[in-house]
Protein backbone atom coordinates (compact mmCIF):
# COMPACT_ATOMS: atom_id res chain seq x y z
CA UNK A 1 0.00 0.00 0.00
CA UNK A 2 1.54 3.64 -0.82
CA UNK A 3 1.94 5.77 1.66
CA UNK A 4 -0.46 7.97 0.76
CA UNK A 5 -3.16 5.54 0.56
CA UNK A 6 -2.29 4.37 4.01
CA UNK A 7 -2.45 7.57 5.55
CA UNK A 8 -5.79 8.09 4.43
CA UNK A 9 -6.98 4.70 5.40
CA UNK A 10 -5.55 4.99 8.91
CA UNK A 11 -7.53 8.38 9.06
CA UNK A 12 -10.69 7.28 7.83
CA UNK A 13 -10.53 4.41 10.16
CA UNK A 14 -10.03 6.31 13.04
CA UNK A 15 -12.85 8.71 12.23
CA UNK A 16 -15.22 5.79 11.67
CA UNK A 17 -14.21 4.33 15.05
CA UNK A 18 -15.09 8.05 16.63
CA UNK A 19 -18.04 8.23 15.05
CA UNK A 20 -19.20 4.94 16.32
CA UNK A 21 -18.11 5.72 19.79
CA UNK A 22 -19.65 8.81 20.25
CA UNK A 23 -22.97 7.41 18.61
CA UNK A 24 -23.94 5.52 22.12
CA UNK A 25 -22.95 8.61 24.13
CA UNK A 26 -25.28 10.86 21.74
CA UNK A 27 -28.02 7.59 22.08
CA UNK A 28 -27.60 8.74 26.05
CA UNK A 29 -27.06 12.26 26.49
CA UNK A 30 -30.62 12.39 24.49
CA UNK A 31 -32.19 9.85 26.68
CA UNK A 32 -31.46 12.00 30.01
CA UNK A 33 -32.48 15.34 28.65
CA UNK A 34 -36.53 13.72 27.62
CA UNK A 35 -37.15 11.29 30.62
CA UNK A 36 -40.71 12.03 29.82
CA UNK A 37 -43.46 12.50 27.43
CA UNK A 38 -42.75 15.34 25.17
CA UNK A 39 -46.34 17.04 24.94
CA UNK A 40 -46.52 19.23 21.04
CA UNK A 41 -48.75 22.48 21.16
CA UNK A 42 -50.73 22.45 17.93
CA UNK A 43 -52.47 25.86 17.24
CA UNK A 44 -54.62 24.46 15.04
CA UNK A 45 -57.32 21.69 15.14
CA UNK A 46 -57.06 18.26 14.08
CA UNK A 47 -57.32 17.13 10.68
CA UNK A 48 -55.59 19.88 8.43
CA UNK A 49 -52.42 20.04 6.97
CA UNK A 50 -50.42 21.87 9.72
CA UNK A 51 -52.36 19.06 12.27
CA UNK A 52 -50.40 16.22 9.84
CA UNK A 53 -47.15 17.45 9.69
CA UNK A 54 -47.38 18.01 13.47
CA UNK A 55 -48.22 14.14 13.56
CA UNK A 56 -45.59 12.84 10.87
CA UNK A 57 -43.14 14.61 12.70
CA UNK A 58 -44.16 13.54 15.89
CA UNK A 59 -44.34 9.57 15.27
CA UNK A 60 -40.03 9.99 13.92
CA UNK A 61 -39.26 11.96 16.60
CA UNK A 62 -40.49 9.43 18.92
CA UNK A 63 -38.23 7.11 17.97
CA UNK A 64 -35.19 9.39 17.93
CA UNK A 65 -35.18 10.27 21.62
CA UNK A 66 -36.81 7.33 23.14
CA UNK A 67 -40.18 9.10 24.63
CA UNK A 68 -43.40 9.55 23.31
CA UNK A 69 -44.20 13.02 21.52
CA UNK A 70 -47.87 14.02 21.90
CA UNK A 71 -49.81 16.57 20.18
CA UNK A 72 -51.94 18.56 22.12
CA UNK A 73 -54.68 20.38 19.86
CA UNK A 74 -55.38 24.22 20.79
CA UNK A 75 -56.87 26.25 18.29
CA UNK A 76 -57.52 30.04 18.56
CA UNK A 77 -56.51 33.09 16.89
CA UNK A 78 -53.15 33.63 15.40
CA UNK A 79 -51.49 30.49 17.93
CA UNK A 80 -51.96 32.45 21.30
CA UNK A 81 -53.43 30.53 23.41
CA UNK A 82 -50.66 27.61 22.26
CA UNK A 83 -47.93 29.75 23.62
CA UNK A 84 -49.66 30.83 26.61
CA UNK A 85 -50.28 27.50 27.12
CA UNK A 86 -46.56 26.86 26.42
CA UNK A 87 -45.22 29.36 28.17
CA UNK A 88 -47.06 28.08 31.27
CA UNK A 89 -45.12 24.93 31.21
CA UNK A 90 -41.84 24.34 33.02
CA UNK A 91 -38.51 25.49 30.42
CA UNK A 92 -37.13 22.15 30.12
CA UNK A 93 -37.49 19.73 27.22
CA UNK A 94 -40.95 18.03 27.22
CA UNK A 95 -42.58 20.75 25.66
CA UNK A 96 -42.86 22.89 22.37
CA UNK A 97 -44.99 24.32 19.96
CA UNK A 98 -45.89 24.47 16.25
CA UNK A 99 -45.30 27.68 14.90
CA UNK A 100 -45.96 29.00 11.38
CA UNK A 101 -44.78 32.46 9.47
CA UNK A 102 -47.82 33.88 10.23
CA UNK A 103 -48.57 32.56 13.54
CA UNK A 104 -44.73 33.98 14.55
CA UNK A 105 -43.56 36.54 11.95
CA UNK A 106 -46.38 38.12 9.78
CA UNK A 107 -49.07 38.70 12.39
CA UNK A 108 -46.56 40.29 15.18
CA UNK A 109 -45.84 42.70 12.35
CA UNK A 110 -48.63 43.89 11.65
CA UNK A 111 -49.83 44.44 15.43
CA UNK A 112 -46.30 46.67 15.20
CA UNK A 113 -47.68 48.43 12.27
CA UNK A 114 -50.37 48.93 13.70
CA UNK A 115 -49.29 49.84 17.41
CA UNK A 116 -51.46 47.29 19.18
CA UNK A 117 -50.27 45.70 22.27
CA UNK A 118 -48.52 42.09 21.82
CA UNK A 119 -49.78 39.29 23.07
CA UNK A 120 -46.35 38.00 23.83
CA UNK A 121 -42.87 38.70 22.53
CA UNK A 122 -42.18 36.65 19.60
CA UNK A 123 -38.61 36.75 19.57
CA UNK A 124 -37.92 37.14 23.47
CA UNK A 125 -40.49 34.27 24.73
CA UNK A 126 -40.00 31.44 22.16
CA UNK A 127 -36.59 30.12 21.48
CA UNK A 128 -36.76 28.77 17.46
CA UNK A 129 -35.72 25.07 17.18
CA UNK A 130 -35.61 24.34 13.82
CA UNK A 131 -38.24 24.90 10.50
CA UNK A 132 -40.00 21.40 9.58
CA UNK A 133 -40.77 22.42 6.17
CA UNK A 134 -42.76 24.85 3.96
CA UNK A 135 -45.07 25.94 1.41
CA UNK A 136 -44.40 27.99 -1.56
CA UNK A 137 -46.88 30.52 -3.05
CA UNK A 138 -46.64 30.68 -6.19
CA UNK A 139 -48.64 34.01 -9.02
CA UNK A 140 -51.40 32.63 -10.97
CA UNK A 141 -53.27 34.48 -13.52
CA UNK A 142 -57.30 33.98 -14.54
CA UNK A 143 -57.63 32.40 -17.94
CA UNK A 144 -59.65 35.07 -19.11
CA UNK A 145 -56.96 37.62 -18.63
CA UNK A 146 -54.86 36.01 -21.35
CA UNK A 147 -51.67 36.32 -19.35
CA UNK A 148 -49.72 33.69 -19.77
CA UNK A 149 -45.95 34.31 -18.53
CA UNK A 150 -44.53 36.59 -15.54
CA UNK A 151 -42.94 38.48 -17.85
CA UNK A 152 -46.14 39.50 -19.64
CA UNK A 153 -47.76 40.56 -15.98
CA UNK A 154 -45.18 42.86 -15.07
CA UNK A 155 -45.77 44.58 -19.15
CA UNK A 156 -49.53 44.60 -18.32
CA UNK A 157 -49.50 46.20 -15.12
CA UNK A 158 -46.79 48.51 -16.05
CA UNK A 159 -48.53 49.96 -19.41
CA UNK A 160 -52.23 49.76 -17.08
CA UNK A 161 -50.77 50.98 -13.65
CA UNK A 162 -53.82 50.61 -11.21
CA UNK A 163 -56.07 49.01 -13.61
CA UNK A 164 -55.58 45.24 -12.57
CA UNK A 165 -57.15 43.38 -9.84
CA UNK A 166 -55.40 40.84 -7.93
CA UNK A 167 -57.11 39.00 -5.27
CA UNK A 168 -56.20 37.52 -1.88
CA UNK A 169 -57.93 35.49 0.82
CA UNK A 170 -58.09 38.51 3.61
CA UNK A 171 -56.54 41.68 4.62
CA UNK A 172 -52.74 41.64 5.42
CA UNK A 173 -52.91 38.19 5.06
CA UNK A 174 -49.59 36.31 3.25
CA UNK A 175 -51.77 36.42 -0.52
CA UNK A 176 -51.96 39.93 0.46
CA UNK A 177 -48.73 40.70 1.29
CA UNK A 178 -47.55 38.53 -1.25
CA UNK A 179 -49.00 40.63 -3.70
CA UNK A 180 -47.64 43.71 -2.48
CA UNK A 181 -44.00 42.62 -2.06
CA UNK A 182 -44.39 41.81 -6.00
CA UNK A 183 -45.60 45.16 -7.01
CA UNK A 184 -42.73 46.58 -5.10
CA UNK A 185 -40.19 44.27 -6.62
CA UNK A 186 -41.24 44.92 -9.89
CA UNK A 187 -42.19 48.67 -9.76
CA UNK A 188 -46.05 48.13 -10.65
CA UNK A 189 -49.10 49.31 -9.14
CA UNK A 190 -52.55 47.35 -9.10
CA UNK A 191 -56.08 46.91 -7.06
CA UNK A 192 -56.27 44.63 -4.28
CA UNK A 193 -59.26 42.67 -3.64
CA UNK A 194 -59.90 40.78 -0.42
CA UNK A 195 -62.22 37.86 0.04
CA UNK A 196 -63.36 35.72 2.68
CA UNK A 197 -60.71 32.86 1.95
CA UNK A 198 -59.03 30.53 -0.55
CA UNK A 199 -62.40 29.27 -2.16
CA UNK A 200 -64.07 32.47 -2.55
CA UNK A 201 -60.77 34.76 -4.25
CA UNK A 202 -60.27 31.35 -6.36
CA UNK A 203 -63.43 31.44 -7.70
CA UNK A 204 -63.44 35.01 -8.87
CA UNK A 205 -60.22 33.89 -10.42
CA UNK A 206 -61.64 31.15 -12.55
CA UNK A 207 -64.53 34.33 -13.65
CA UNK A 208 -62.58 36.79 -14.54
CA UNK A 209 -63.36 38.94 -12.01
CA UNK A 210 -59.70 39.57 -10.70
CA UNK A 211 -57.01 39.15 -13.01
CA UNK A 212 -54.11 37.13 -11.22
CA UNK A 213 -53.76 36.36 -7.47
CA UNK A 214 -50.32 34.85 -5.07
CA UNK A 215 -51.89 31.23 -4.17
CA UNK A 216 -51.16 28.66 -2.24
CA UNK A 217 -49.45 25.80 -4.00
CA UNK A 218 -52.51 23.20 -3.26
CA UNK A 219 -54.81 25.23 -4.51
CA UNK A 220 -52.75 26.09 -7.76
CA UNK A 221 -51.53 22.35 -8.70
CA UNK A 222 -55.26 21.45 -8.35
CA UNK A 223 -56.57 24.25 -10.67
CA UNK A 224 -53.76 24.27 -12.66
CA UNK A 225 -54.23 20.40 -13.23
CA UNK A 226 -57.52 20.88 -14.65
CA UNK A 227 -56.07 23.70 -17.23
CA UNK A 228 -58.18 26.32 -15.28
CA UNK A 229 -56.14 29.13 -14.37
CA UNK A 230 -52.24 29.79 -15.73
CA UNK A 231 -49.24 29.16 -13.36
CA UNK A 232 -46.84 32.23 -13.81
CA UNK A 233 -43.83 31.90 -11.04
CA UNK A 234 -42.84 29.76 -7.83
CA UNK A 235 -42.40 32.66 -5.32
CA UNK A 236 -39.47 31.11 -3.59
CA UNK A 237 -36.01 30.44 -4.07
CA UNK A 238 -36.00 27.22 -5.57
CA UNK A 239 -38.35 25.22 -7.98
CA UNK A 240 -41.38 23.35 -6.85
CA UNK A 241 -41.46 19.55 -6.89
CA UNK A 242 -45.19 20.11 -7.78
CA UNK A 243 -44.67 22.12 -10.30
CA UNK A 244 -41.17 21.14 -11.68
CA UNK A 245 -41.63 23.31 -15.01
CA UNK A 246 -42.47 26.98 -13.67
CA UNK A 247 -39.57 28.95 -13.55
CA UNK A 248 -39.07 30.74 -9.62
CA UNK A 249 -38.93 34.55 -9.24
CA UNK A 250 -35.24 34.44 -8.85
CA UNK A 251 -34.88 33.02 -12.54
CA UNK A 252 -37.21 35.48 -13.81
CA UNK A 253 -35.06 38.32 -12.85
CA UNK A 254 -36.74 39.08 -9.61
CA UNK A 255 -34.26 38.27 -6.63
CA UNK A 256 -35.32 38.53 -3.09
CA UNK A 257 -38.96 37.30 -3.62
CA UNK A 258 -39.25 34.43 -1.55
CA UNK A 259 -43.11 33.84 0.20
CA UNK A 260 -42.45 30.05 1.55
CA UNK A 261 -45.08 29.97 4.03
CA UNK A 262 -43.15 27.63 7.25
CA UNK A 263 -44.13 25.77 9.71
CA UNK A 264 -41.59 25.26 12.86
CA UNK A 265 -41.07 24.51 16.19
CA UNK A 266 -40.26 26.12 19.45
CA UNK A 267 -39.69 26.13 22.85
CA UNK A 268 -40.48 28.59 25.35
CA UNK A 269 -37.93 31.04 26.46
CA UNK A 270 -34.99 29.54 29.61
CA UNK A 271 -35.23 26.00 28.06
CA UNK A 272 -31.76 24.36 27.83
CA UNK A 273 -29.61 24.76 25.07
CA UNK A 274 -28.81 20.93 25.16
CA UNK A 275 -32.61 20.11 25.06
CA UNK A 276 -32.88 22.90 22.10
CA UNK A 277 -30.07 21.64 19.93
CA UNK A 278 -31.04 17.88 20.68
CA UNK A 279 -34.63 18.55 19.53
CA UNK A 280 -33.15 20.48 16.31
CA UNK A 281 -30.96 17.39 15.39
CA UNK A 282 -34.13 14.82 15.99
CA UNK A 283 -36.09 17.66 13.75
CA UNK A 284 -33.74 17.29 10.72
CA UNK A 285 -33.02 13.56 10.71
CA UNK A 286 -37.22 12.90 10.62
CA UNK A 287 -36.76 15.78 7.56
CA UNK A 288 -34.35 13.26 6.11
CA UNK A 289 -36.76 10.49 6.35
CA UNK A 290 -38.16 9.08 2.97
CA UNK A 291 -41.37 8.14 4.45
CA UNK A 292 -41.61 11.77 5.47
CA UNK A 293 -40.91 13.22 2.75
CA UNK A 294 -43.30 11.28 1.04
CA UNK A 295 -46.24 12.06 3.60
CA UNK A 296 -45.16 15.54 3.86
CA UNK A 297 -45.14 16.23 -0.66
CA UNK A 298 -48.49 14.49 -1.19
CA UNK A 299 -49.94 17.48 1.11
CA UNK A 300 -47.89 20.38 -0.38
CA UNK A 301 -45.31 20.77 2.13
CA UNK A 302 -42.07 20.62 1.01
CA UNK A 303 -38.59 19.37 2.87
CA UNK A 304 -35.18 20.31 3.18
CA UNK A 305 -35.42 23.49 5.12
CA UNK A 306 -34.48 22.17 8.54
CA UNK A 307 -31.48 24.10 10.39
CA UNK A 308 -30.23 24.71 13.38
CA UNK A 309 -31.52 27.09 16.21
CA UNK A 310 -28.97 29.38 15.17
CA UNK A 311 -29.79 29.32 11.65
CA UNK A 312 -33.33 29.89 12.82
CA UNK A 313 -33.04 33.10 15.38
CA UNK A 314 -31.02 34.78 11.75
CA UNK A 315 -33.59 33.23 9.15
CA UNK A 316 -36.52 34.72 11.37
CA UNK A 317 -35.00 38.42 11.69
CA UNK A 318 -34.77 38.47 8.16
CA UNK A 319 -38.62 37.79 7.84
CA UNK A 320 -38.89 40.51 10.38
CA UNK A 321 -37.46 42.96 8.64
CA UNK A 322 -38.44 42.45 4.97
CA UNK A 323 -42.42 42.06 6.19
CA UNK A 324 -42.27 45.30 8.07
CA UNK A 325 -40.80 46.88 4.83
CA UNK A 326 -43.53 45.31 2.92
CA UNK A 327 -46.16 46.52 4.93
CA UNK A 328 -44.38 49.97 5.37
CA UNK A 329 -44.22 50.60 1.67
CA UNK A 330 -47.51 49.19 0.85
CA UNK A 331 -49.10 51.94 3.38
CA UNK A 332 -52.32 49.27 3.89
CA UNK A 333 -55.00 50.95 5.70
CA UNK A 334 -57.18 48.17 8.73
CA UNK A 335 -60.62 49.08 10.00
CA UNK A 336 -60.37 51.33 13.13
Amino acid sequence: MKPATRFFACHVGVALAVAFALAPAVAQQQSSLFNAPVRFIVPYPPGGPTDLTARTFAEKITRTIGQPVVIDNKPGAQGIPAVRQLLQTPADCHAMYFGTLSTQVVSHVINDYRKLPAPYDARKDLVPVSVLGGSPLVIVASKKSGITSYKQLVDTLKAQPGKLNYGSDGIASLTHLGGEMLNQAAGTTSLHIPYKGTAEFSQALLAGDIQFAVSGIVAAVNLSKQDRINVLAIAAPKRSDQLPNVPTTAELGVPGVDLTSWFAVFMREGTPKACVDAMSQAIVKASQDPDVVQRMTAVGIELGMSNTPEQFAKQMDGDFRKWHKVLEQAGIQFEK
